[in-house]
């Protein structure tokens, strides 16, 4: 289950922040989406291990776009744009906006990942009914009335006559 994570973490922090960069609406979401959803195909469980990993991915995937995002601009591969100031309380409401949109986006990944790729469920068969075993062919019948016996017989049950040996 952590290497579908971690996978999923991985994949969603690089969509997350390639589509922050070309600041496509919800593109941090769409990256927890898609990082889920590859972690639970990758994970291929039962739904509430494949929704927990969702979570997880959707949780985590923040800090991981976060540090991403951080080493792109300390790189100097990306310069970002100038913003105004923003009050401090916008930028709280805001990110935690962004972290329930993660968790939400990587939940429902999680989802579908397990709709998509999901073990089989076990078939079980119905119980079948006692059936006891056929009775033996005869060995002879009865001298009198035509009845199946068995070999050792002495007296037909059906009429009652004597057997010969």
């Amino acid at each position: 289950m952590g290497k579908s994570i971690l996978a999923g973490l991985v994949a969603a922090g690089i969509v997350g922040v390639i589509l922050d960069v070309f600041e496509v609406p919800f593109g941090s979401a769409a990256g927890a989406f898609l990082g889920a959803l590859l972690a639970t195909w990758l994970l291929y469980a039962q739904r509430g291990r494949a929704l927990l990993t969702g979570f997880l991915v959707g949780l985590f995937s923040f800090p991981v776009q976060l540090l991403f995002f951080v080493a792109l601009v300390y790189s100097g591969l990306y310069t970002p744009p100038e913003v105004p100031e923003i009050p401090e309380s916008v930028l709280l409401i805001a990110f935690a906006l962004t972290v329930v949109m993660q968790v939400v986006g990587g939940t429902v990944g999680g989802l579908v990942g397990w709709i998509l790729h999901r073990p089989p469920t076990a078939v079980v068969e119905a119980p079948r009914p006692y059936l006891p075993p056929p009775p033996p062919k005869p060995e002879k019948y009865c001298v009198q009335c035509g009845a199946g016996l068995a070999k050792e017989t002495l007296v037909c049950p059906a009429c009652g006559a004597k057997q010969t040996s």
